[in-house]
């Protein structure tokens, strides 16, 4: 076992060794989901340094930052390959606020037979949990429940992703990404990854954010607003100034974010 798998496993309070099983893919992903932020304050210089082990290891185990779905998505992937667990990668469009390009990372995994939906980089209202991939399928969860909706009707064998968020007291059903049922070639990847950190139109090139789900609901922090909802409660505040960000991001996500990272300008 190399370093980084045991520094992260331990970053998100899991022992190892782990069996491939279905009840160590749920715990792995509620470890993930409840320990590790999604943010992108300090995206740039994380793409600069690119996805090697040595950058991930500094970054998210060393220095307790979070990531984006390929930063995350990459440690996960290692994991899986030291635990044995049978994984390929699939890339997704985001349909949440409008369609971006094919830039979600997300796994599917199988375990005796069965394919199952695996993703923990969407933030904290992506899914709870492993879905299983048959169609019309959900994973509840108090908080936030997720679905899958398979359609090969245009040639290619598609799976839609929703959810319904109970947290906030919703009972619409809402599409988050889809992503067509094929392996993704390491070359895919790449473009991706350099396409969300690096085009103007990437969403995250235009927005700061931190976000980390609860039991009972979420934390994010999005371009200067607090957003925190718990048990059907939602409420925004405004953050006064970079003083106050550093505390909620130190308080809500575990983050020391560097002050030039702060902002957009940043």
């Amino acid at each position: 076992m190399n370093q980084l798998i045991a520094g992260y496993a331990g970053r998100i309070g899991l022992n190892l060794p782990l069996e491939p099983t279905l009840e160590c893919l749920r715990q792995l992903h509620a470890a993930h989901l409840y320990s590790v932020p999604f943010e992108n304050f300090s995206m740039h210089a994380n793409a600069a340094r690119g996805l090697g082990d040595e950058a991930l290891h500094d970054a998210i185990v060393d220095r307790r930052r979070g990531g984006i779905c390929f930063e995350t998505g990459r440690l996960m992937q290692r994991l899986f390959e030291e635990c044995g667990f049978a994984h390929e990668l699939r890339l997704a469009s985001v349909t949440t606020p409008s369609r971006t390009p094919a830039t979600h990372q997300v796994f599917v995994v199988t375990i005796d037979g069965e394919r199952w939906l695996f993703d923990i980089g969407f933030g904290a209202r992506g899914p709870r949990g492993p879905v299983l991939l048959a169609d019309g399928a959900t994973a509840d969860h108090p908080a936030l429940s997720t679905g899958v909706r398979f359609d090969e009707s245009g040639g290619v064998p598609v799976w839609t992703v929703s959810i319904v968020e109970h947290a906030v007291n919703s009972e619409q059903w809402q599409d988050i990404y889809a992503f067509v049922d094929s392996p993704v070639a390491a070359v895919d990847l790449d473009m991706a990854h350099f396409y969300t950190t690096a085009s103007p139109n990437s969403l995250l090139n235009r927005h700061k954010v931190a976000s980390i789900p609860t039991p009972t609901g979420r934390v994010s922090v999005r371009d200067g607003h607090l957003t925190i909802v718990h048990n059907g409660s939602s409420t925004t505040t405004p953050v006064e100034d970079e003083a106050e960000l550093l505390e909620l991001l130190d308080r809500h996500f575990g983050l020391a974010v560097p002050a030039r990272d702060l902002t957009l300008e940043g």
